[in-house]
């Protein structure tokens, strides 16, 4: 072979490698350009991710997990004069900002049960002082740190210890309603 027939293999080699290259780049711009699309549906679907369901709410500022639910029966010494429901539950700051765990709970949580010819609203009962309830009144009345976990009690007096109690969960005074819980009393 010639020099000029050596100089047409090795720039035809050449062109044969660069055009390899050229191949794969072209291939690797798709798979970068399909990553942010993935990140960004993910993103969008954890901004819609509240709910009531299996004893937890799950709203925009907080979760409230319903660790038990009892019923009381009235009692002169601990000033109860209707049984009443009480849920023990620990509330978990999801915002920025300090939160109340009862003020959580009074804003999300209505209690009723059906009479004869209407629904009622239960009443928030006076709060449990039994001994087994020290830990749920310990922080009660405080704020919750964002990120901070503390737990909670509530009571409602029962109209008709017979009759189921619903429990229904909204995100908020007046929100979006997310589910219902029904209580069998006996």
């Amino acid at each position: 072979m010639n020099k000029l027939g050596q100089a047409v293999v090795i720039v035809g080699l050449g062109l044969s490698l660069v055009g390899c290259g050229t191949e794969e780049a072209a291939q690797d711009s798709p798979k970068k350009t399909a990553n942010p699309t993935e990140k960004v549906e993910i993103v969008e679907t954890k901004k819609e991710d509240v709910y009531f369901k299996d004893d937890t709410l799950k709203i925009d500022m907080a979760t409230v997990k319903i660790l038990s639910t009892e019923v009381l029966e009235p009692s002169k010494e601990y000033f109860r004069e209707k049984p009443q429901l009480v849920f023990t539950y620990e509330t978990t700051n999801d915002s920025k900002e300090p939160l109340n765990g009862m003020t959580t709970w009074i804003a999300c949580f209505e209690a009723t049960q059906e009479g004869t010819d209407t629904i009622n609203k239960l009443e928030v009962g006076m709060t449990p002082q039994e001994e087994k309830y020290a830990s749920y009144l310990e922080h009660q009345l405080d704020d919750i740190k964002p990120g901070g976990t503390a737990k909670g009690i509530m009571a409602y007096d029962i109209d008709d210890p017979q009759e189921v109690v619903t429990l229904k969960a909204t995100q908020g005074m007046a929100g979006k309603e997310l589910g219902e819980k029904e209580i069998e009393l006996q």
